[in-house]
């Protein structure tokens, strides 16, 4: 079944979008490359939109507030109006960020153009007033949050590997990766928090090794049951909790991947595949091991999922959202579920297609 027939929403940011975020109550939050920040409500009205100094790369949100890093700053912006509270500026980009213990917790990061790499990092801890509590400084670049339990957990680089507890004031615990590789990806699951790392290891937050792909896990993806992994090389796997493969599809780059809408007792992965100027996004039944759904959109920069919904930003400003029911109901209409098959088959067969007509 064709995706763009089955949108419950489509919206447009007029910027290039950098993230998206479904709320609980399904509310729809939209940040974009030049700072742009756009609230619609569950039924799709326009709530608000502001403006921001630069990117919008992550979101956290509280009962009044709705905090937002962008560029070099943290900002917090009024739930109900839109209107800045407060803006800190960080060392280095504000790359992401969470509500954990009443506070923001933020990660920032120093590039340098001459070494070509990350120089420096930070985890700063927040007030909800915009008060700096703490700020703890590190060589190693953590690439990603994991909450699990009543854990908070940052995956590290080079040169220590492994994860800290970031759950309290440093110093912090640190748990050594059992291949001595860096962490790449991270993801919070129900049971277990899920770290990726460069050597293709996917590694519990217990640092129990669950299986191994064919290259640096680019994406990691906890679902209801099991997990999903996506190598640098386009192999995307869904494994069971313990790491036991029960399907595997090749193809371009994966730029996204989410789980949304639980069906079955099972959750679906949206993943969206490079497609030149465009991206493909496969909707997989990962209970069954075969795609439901899939489309051609503008390069997806943003995905989130819910339960209820599934919502994507695209570099042309696009931002779409798919409601559980309704899409249900237009694949109970449609053709059968297509078998799992190659990813660059399918993109071939579709240009063919086109150029048939």
């Amino acid at each position: 079944m064709d995706l763009n027939g089955a949108t419950w929403m489509v919206r447009s940011l007029d910027q290039p979008v950098s993230m998206v975020h479904l709320t609980s109550e399904q509310d729809v939050f939209a940040g974009g490359w030049h700072g742009r920040l756009t609230h619609w409500a569950e039924d799709g009205q326009h709530r608000w939109t502001a403006k921001t100094a630069d990117r919008i790369s992550s979101i956290a949100l509280s009962e009044h507030q709705v905090v937002v890093a962008s560029g070099l700053h943290v900002v917090s912006l009024d739930r109900n109006t839109g209107e800045e509270r407060w803006s800190l500026a960080l060392e280095g980009s504000a790359d992401e960020l969470v509500w954990w213990q009443g506070d923001i917790v933020a990660l920032s990061s120093v590039y340098d153009i001459e070494h070509n790499d990350f120089i420096e990092s930070a985890v700063w801890r927040i007030s909800p007033d915009g008060t700096l509590l703490w700020v703890e400084r590190m060589d190693e670049r953590p690439w990603a949050l994991v909450q699990t339990g009543e854990a908070l957990l940052a995956g590290l680089g080079r040169p220590r590997c492994g994860h800290l507890d970031i759950s309290d004031a440093p110093p912090f615990g640190h748990t050594t990766s059992p291949t001595d590789s860096p962490t790449t990806s991270g993801s919070d699951g129900r049971t277990q928090g899920l770290f990726g790392q460069t050597d293709g290891v996917v590694v519990s937050h217990l640092g129990t090794v669950l299986s191994t792909e064919n290259s640096a896990i680019e994406h990691i993806t906890c679902m209801v049951k099991g997990y999903v992994a996506t190598s640098d090389t386009g192999l995307a796997v869904g494994r069971t909790d313990e790491g036991e493969m029960c399907w595997s599809s090749d193809g371009a780059p994966v730029s996204m991947q989410v789980e949304a809408m639980e069906q079955d007792g099972a959750s679906q992965l949206w993943l969206a595949r490079d497609d030149g100027v465009n991206s493909i996004v496969n909707v997989w039944a990962t209970n069954q091991g075969h795609r439901k759904a899939t489309g051609q959109f503008s390069r997806v920069r943003a995905m989130h999922g819910t339960s209820q919904r599934a919502a994507i930003g695209c570099e042309d400003g696009s931002v779409m959202v798919w409601d559980r029911e309704m899409l249900a109901r237009r694949l109970e209409s449609g053709s059968s579920p297509s078998q799992a098959v190659d990813d660059r088959t399918s993109a071939l067969q579709a240009k063919l297609r086109a150029l048939r007509k």
